[in-house]
């Protein structure tokens, strides 16, 4: 038996009780050491059983020892019981995780899971979340991709589409802030998610973002960095300028209009978000800053089902949305890496696993750039060559939030969604949200701008099951920049490398198409010199990125065991139920 000393402190005092779990409050299996795990754990009653080992001479008096030994045991063990079941950690396998970039929204997916709820729920509630503490990346006035997998069942159960899209007057040759601003989905592809694969109510899922809307939240870094990203030369953005300027990191915020916007969503549905006074601002903020959306853009928004495509990569089957997601750009990058699967294991990527990822990925985006994919729904060969020539911008530096959940019915979801770019069009709407500008990602070829059209994006979420094990190792992961995607899948499944330093290696970014690198500098660890010096004489240059960057969350499931990981460059947290 362990000695009572021998147990770890305890956990680190946060604003959630237990039975939460997140990377900062381990597991009690991996806390306790020796055979017995959280069973060889001790409440003090060794002396009361060596009590009742002591023999007596008298039969009565041994009797009425045996009794009060018994009486005591069984009140020290419920004494026990009755502790470990309000200030305890539960000693089972975890139910389930969610991962996501900020550490309250983590944990308001694991409260949702704790409540009964889906993954589907747990993720719609943290995206949400993540739409008040990183209103620079996400939002309502964003949109995005889910992929929903059952792993009982071995089987996608959905993919849902919530793309921006163009309004009716789209009009190329005005380039406008307002003009790039596509109608938002978020909100709608949230809703199709909860309504087809939700447990809890509407308002049970929304009123968790209400509340640290209204209540308050720390500044996260990522929020002060993306300050560097305003145009301070221009006047449509003052709003959001004159809200952004004083913000500090750490510094406590409210967002009182946004948790008005939020309860009324909450309490009446999305279609209040599409019809009336929210939509109204929505309108006004475009028309402003030089663009034209009408009533009948929003009112008209559609999330779409759309199908999975699948592929083979490292003897893992990687599951990815079709388009107008980047799921089939991150198949088509990891088809290119083959040759990466000859080096399997190690401890990081060498020179040449770096060059091949980086000539695989600038070779697809190039190919993007040609406007190979677009809107399935606009697919028309002769519309393809009559508006080929029209370009809004560039596929570059996309930008988006993470959400990876798990439940206990190994339901597993993977979520992407932003505003496209760093405080996307810059413009805060009265309602306390700021809108996309997803229409830049617009280009030629079948990613030509038409009314009512999504534009390609390089988002993707992404599911990767081990084909060989039905319980071997499953992943639930996803990024805004496929070339980011590719190389954490290259980290886990090429050089089985664990899920925190996959997530935490170096990484690069496609600069705009012509063998330009961003490096992160200021992320530790930072690319190798070796490496840097290898792809300068590859023929790239290499440049500097500036803080924030992009994150890449993970929740992985091996067995019945559960890992997950929040990447610190986004400032998360993963939470265990």
């Amino acid at each position: 038996m362990n000695n009572i000393n021998d147990r770890p402190s305890p956990s680190i005092p946060g604003p959630y009780r237990s039975p939460e779990q997140t990377e900062a409050f381990p597991l009690k299996h991996s806390l306790y050491r020796g055979n017995g795990g959280a069973g060889n754990k001790v409440h003090g009653l060794r002396s009361l059983t060596e009590c009742c080992s002591g023999s007596v001479n008298k039969s009565g008096t041994s009797l009425r020892i045996i009794v009060l030994c018994f009486v005591a045991l069984t009140l020290a063990v419920i004494v026990a019981l009755t502790i470990q079941i309000y200030y305890g950690d539960y000693q089972l396998v975890p139910h389930g995780s969610v991962a996501t970039d900020n550490p309250r929204c983590s944990v308001v997916g694991t409260e949702i899971l704790k409540n009964g709820g889906s993954a589907v729920d747990a993720a719609v509630a943290s995206t949400l979340c993540l739409g008040v503490v990183n209103p620079h990346v996400t939002g309502l006035g964003g949109g995005g991709f889910m992929i929903v997998y059952s792993h009982r069942n071995q089987k996608v159960l959905d993919v849902i589409d919530f793309r921006e899209v163009a309004p009716a007057y789209i009009n190329t040759s005005i380039h406008t802030p307002g003009s790039y601003v596509g109608v938002p989905g978020v909100l709608r592809g949230l809703a199709m998610a909860h309504e087809l694969h939700g447990k809890l109510p509407w308002m049970d899922i929304v009123m968790p973002a209400v509340h640290i809307a209204r209540s308050g939240f720390q500044v996260p870094e990522s929020l002060f960095a993306a300050k560097a990203h305003l145009d301070l030369n221009v006047l449509f953005n003052r709003r959001l300028i004159n809200w952004a300027a004083p913000l500090e990191a750490g510094q406590h915020l409210t967002l009182p209009e946004l948790a008005a916007t939020l309860e009324l969503i909450a309490a009446k549905g999305p279609d209040v978000f599409y019809n009336g006074s929210i939509a109204r601002n929505v309108l006004l903020a475009v028309a402003n800053a030089g663009g034209k959306m009408t009533e009948q853009d929003l009112a008209g928004y559609q999330a779409v089902r759309r199908s999975a495509l699948t592929a083979t990569f490292a003897d893992f089957s990687v599951l990815v949305p079709d388009l107008p997601s980047g799921g089939p750009a991150l198949l088509a990058t990891l088809e290119l890496l083959s040759a990466l699967n000859s080096s399997r294991g190690g401890h990081g990527m060498s020179p040449l696993n770096i060059i091949s990822l980086a000539n695989a990925s600038e070779n697809v985006y190039r190919r993007a750039l040609l406007g190979i994919w677009g809107d399935p729904n606009f697919q028309d060969e002769e519309y393809d060559n009559d508006r080929g020539k029209v370009s809004l911008g560039k596929l570059t530096q996309s930008v988006g939030s993470h959400v990876a959940a798990v439940d206990l019915n190994d339901i597993y979801v993977s979520v992407v969604s932003g505003l496209n770019a760093w405080f996307g069009s810059q413009l805060l709407t009265n309602d306390g949200f700021i809108l996309n500008n997803a229409l830049t990602n617009f280009g030629v070829g079948k990613n030509s701008p038409f009314p009512g059209k999504r534009p390609m994006s390089f988002s993707t979420p992404v599911i990767a099951t081990e084909k060989r094990r039905i319980c071997g190792r499953r992943l639930v992961l996803g990024s805004a920049d496929v070339a980011l995607a590719a190389q954490l899948l290259s980290h886990l499944l090429v050089l089985d490398m664990n899920v925190t330093w996959s997530v935490e290696a170096p990484r690069f970014h496609i600069a705009h198409g012509n063998n330009s690198i961003f490096i992160e500098d200021y992320h530790v660890p930072a690319l190798s010199k070796n490496a840097q010096e290898s792809l300068e004489k590859y023929g790239y240059h290499l440049e500097s990125l500036s803080k924030p960057y992009q994150s890449c969350n993970i929740v992985e499931k091996i067995g019945d065991d559960l890992t997950s990981h929040s990447d610190s460059r986004g400032g998360g947290i993963s939470s265990r139920f």
